[in-house]
């Protein structure tokens, strides 16, 4: 890395590579970090945030059922319904969506960002694709490999220039259609 450089404005980001939600949650972030950073996309926070109000409900109700017991209805059974909830809309509709985006000044059309690092591989997976249609999506795996050194620090540069590739791959398709 440069020796010229100013401590306040580069933070090296380090982590331990063995370990797969660290590595995943890194790269996740890095991409939602560049979709933010582009002018020219808005991130949809709507169904985030509807998860994130069932969240609260559901704890709620279980601090509710820890204090009170109701003759008719058990708390728990409330609890667990919206629980369940929460799973199979994560399991069955969200699936591997860790973004929803939108162009600036059309929100007609919905961008969905998906990634996939299974278990014990070493690609990460990156998918982009419109919502709601059957198009194939622009997907490219990546060398995991490629974005940290042996120490395990994160070439934050390597994978924003990969990123910038698959989604300028995926405007070009845009345009095509």
């Amino acid at each position: 890395m440069g020796e010229n450089r100013d401590p306040c404005l580069y933070v090296d980001i380090h982590i331990e590579t063995g370990d797969q939600n660290a590595v995943k949650n890194l790269l996740d972030d890095t991409i939602t970090e560049i979709f933010q950073e582009k002018p020219e996309f808005k991130v949809q926070y709507g169904w985030d945030n509807a998860k994130l109000l069932l969240m609260l409900l559901a704890s709620i109700i279980a601090a509710i059922s820890h204090f009170y017991e109701s003759p008719y209805i058990s708390e728990q059974n409330r609890f667990f319904f919206v629980h369940a909830l929460l799973f199979g809309y994560s399991v069955f509709i969200e699936k591997d969506v860790i973004l929803r985006l939108t162009r600036t000044g059309s929100a007609t059309q919905t961008i969905l960002v998906r990634t996939l690092f299974p278990y014990t591989d070493s690609h990460y997976t990156v998918a982009i694709q419109h919502a709601g249609t059957k198009e194939k999506p622009v997907k490219v795996e990546l060398y995991v490999g490629r974005y940290f050194d042996k120490e395990g620090y994160f070439h934050k540069d390597a994978f924003t220039k990969d990123i910038e590739t698959i989604l300028s791959r995926f405007q070009k398709k845009d345009k095509r259609q």
